[in-house]
């Protein structure tokens, strides 16, 4: 069997297609592909339907750039743009990839970001996985979320981690917070004060949440 790098450049482009999103990460090497998790088919069974769009994504997180490159095979037509501290981070842009330099704790940062890329499609924060950086990245990226895209905080397991500050149940953590956007959910249902608008819905995982923004036909 001829390695990938020998198939003919069309042949290269359908096999890829055709590759599973935990495939194309094991490719590149993404700890997000890491047997022991589960992140990478959760995020498949939510997007495999948007695979040829033009999708507008945002990491949050770049380290050795295996993931941006994961996402950039999984959306041939999409625009992938990364976040992370480090400069030498920026070694990593390439084809439909761009990457800004900067804190995901700097709210002024941020801005900047969202406003050159435009409204997103996906948002992924994989960052500093504390709780104050979780919550206030949610809190200022959701309105620069389209409806019906997909805000995923990963790392959720931190908030029960005291080496993240935080622990079980403790109050202020990234998963009590995100408890409390269930209430957001149903919105509709009380007239209490809503921090999440527009959010559809709520979805646990393992070491990771889900949520998706309403669109006009919800």
């Amino acid at each position: 069997m001829r390695a990938l790098a020998e198939e003919p450049p069309e042949r290269l482009a359908s096999l890829r297609v055709a590759e599973s999103l935990l495939e194309i990460g094991k490719r590149h090497g993404t700890d997000k592909a890491n047997p022991n998790r589960r992140l990478l088919r959760i995020y498949d069974l939510e997007l495999s339907g948007r695979r040829e769009e033009p999708v507008s994504l945002l990491e949050i997180g770049v380290l050795g750039g295996a993931s941006l490159r994961t996402w950039r095979d999984y959306f041939p037509n999409g625009r992938i743009h990364g976040i992370d501290i480090k400069p030498a981070a920026a070694a990593h842009e390439g084809e439909r990839t761009r990457v800004f330099i900067g804190s995901q704790s700097d709210p002024a940062f941020l801005s900047s970001v969202v406003a050159e890329t435009g409204p997103l499609d996906v948002i992924i924060d994989d960052g500093s996985h504390l709780a104050r950086d979780q919550v206030g990245s949610l809190l200022q990226l959701w309105p620069h979320v389209k409806p019906g895209g997909l805000y995923i905080v990963e790392e959720t397991h931190t908030s029960y981690m005291s080496e993240y500050l935080m622990g079980w149940r403790h109050p202020g953590t990234t998963i009590e917070f995100l408890k409390d956007v269930a209430d957001d959910v149903h919105a509709t249902w009380h007239d209490k004060p809503v921090l999440i608008r527009d959010c559809l819905s709520l979805t646990f995982f393992q070491e990771t949440c889900l949520l998706r923004k309403r669109s006009p036909d919800w």
